[in-house]
């Protein structure tokens, strides 16, 4: 059955199956985002990560430093801005004993496709809540192929829908240089978790993963950033 409008357009009129699928869904990733938005609160990024836990919901206050889902960052030029700060998935193929994510911790899991991820930070843009993405991941089949889906999010947000905002990327230790040139390309700002001081204590905790490992992608990166800067030198 077509539904008639003004100047005899015909629009399909949606079945309800097809208004239940849909409802299904927008619940679906309304879940994905409260699960993904607290497991990023582990990742420390915000201005108020390093402030004691205060929470005014219970004393008819204003304020808290414990939500999640929204951070605050700043630019060079030392704007605030609001951040989405979400994990792509926290499914993860390691078993960090300090992780709330490990492979043997009994959390709910949910992973985010790279279009929900776009989706979802063009939403809250559109409506004034952010002015960028932060965004990380556990580690899915591989550190490349985790990458590779983070650097879609940022190249899809900046080729194919013009997206100017901030995005900054929490970057895989592992993952080929030519991804994280690739994430250089498209984000403002990569970060890289050092994870433990020690060699010991990343033997004891973290056994699948190396201090050599780490510090090798952060010399890459440092690498090329230096390379981005010498550049743009040159460009003026």
């Amino acid at each position: 059955m077509n539904r008639h409008h003004g100047g005899g357009a015909r629009v399909p009129a949606v079945s309800p199956s097809e208004t239940s699928k849909r409802h299904r869904a927008r619940v679906n990733l309304t879940d994905k985002l409260a699960i993904l938005a607290d497991a990023a609160k582990y990742d420390a990024s915000c201005a108020s990560s390093g402030a004691n836990k205060r929470d005014s919901s219970k004393t008819g206050g204003i304020g808290s430093t414990e939500g999640m889902g929204i951070c605050h960052s700043y630019t060079p030029d030392g704007r605030c801005v609001s951040l989405l700060k979400i994990l792509l998935t926290n499914f993860c193929i390691f078993d960090c004993a300090y992780c709330v994510n490990r492979v043997s911790s009994n959390v709910r899991r949910a992973r985010f496709t790279p279009e929900e991820v776009v989706t979802l930070t063009l939403d809250f843009y559109k409506r004034n809540y952010i002015e960028g993405l932060f965004l990380s991941s556990g580690i899915i089949r591989s550190g490349d192929y985790t990458m590779e889906q983070m650097v879609e999010v940022a190249r899809s947000l900046r080729e194919d829908h013009r997206f100017a905002g901030y995005i900054h990327l929490k970057t895989i230790p592992d993952a080929a240089p030519e991804l994280l040139a690739a994430a250089g390309r498209y984000a403002d700002r990569l970060s890289i978790n050092i994870e433990l001081p020690t060699e010991a204590g990343m033997s004891a905790l973290a056994p699948e993963k190396s201090h050599a490992g780490i510090h090798g992608a952060m010399g890459e990166l440092k690498w090329r950033i230096d390379e981005d800067k010498d550049a743009r030198r040159v460009k003026r």
